[in-house]
């Protein structure tokens, strides 16, 4: 398979994911608008712009890993594009399950779909990376150390995203704070992104 062709397709995933993005904020339509309601109504609208500010580095840092991990791979085969559009399908729906959470930060459903979604998206990329560690396509010099510590980092994040989705079934609040302690987390570069630095 065309490397060129499949990074191309994921890097434009990627960029609708980031725009749809910003369609999370709706304002409410106001009867009377004056600066002072159009003031307060914006205002109300913070709850959605956590919920943008987290999923903009969910995003970001899906996006930096998918680019430091595809760096180090040589050839792409049929499995590594089926996984690949896997997580793909997970990544468009973020901007949705954004909306939610901004709408209703604090309520069990909105949060317990948010971590489903990261949930699932963190298994995909633990799919995608087993496969490529499984059939050795990464380049020569990328070492065995540099790819253990690669599959612990996406370990721990599919961790943290299936613990923090059951939270949200119980506290929702701590829930959303850990979502954000992940997004943190991820912020330091790990395995062959680290590599890269």
């Amino acid at each position: 398979m065309n490397k060129n062709r499949f990074e191309a397709f994921t890097e434009g995933v990627f960029a609708f994911a980031f725009t749809l993005l910003a369609l999370t904020f709706v304002l409410p339509e106001l009867k009377a608008a004056n600066d002072r309601t159009l003031t307060v109504a914006l205002l109300h609208l913070w709850p959605n712009l956590a919920a943008y500010a987290l999923s903009l580095m969910v995003i970001g840092i899906m996006w930096q890993n998918h680019q430091a991990l595809f760096r180090m791979v040589q050839r792409i085969d049929r499995k590594t594009i089926f996984w690949n559009l896997l997580l793909l399908g997970g990544l468009a729906f973020i901007p949705f399950v954004t909306s939610t959470l901004g709408s209703y930060p604090t309520l069990r459903p909105s949060t317990f779909l948010y971590g489903v979604t990261l949930s699932y998206c963190s298994t995909m990329y633990n799919l995608l990376l087993d496969h490529l560690v499984r059939t050795r396509a990464f380049l020569p010099e990328i070492t065995p150390r540099v790819i253990r510590q690669t599959v612990n980092a996406y370990r721990v994040g599919w961790f943290g995203y299936t613990s923090a989705t059951v939270l949200a079934l119980f506290l929702p609040v701590v829930s959303f704070v850990a979502y954000i302690a992940i997004a943190i987390y991820y912020l330091v570069p790990r395995g062959v992104d680290a590599d890269l630095m």
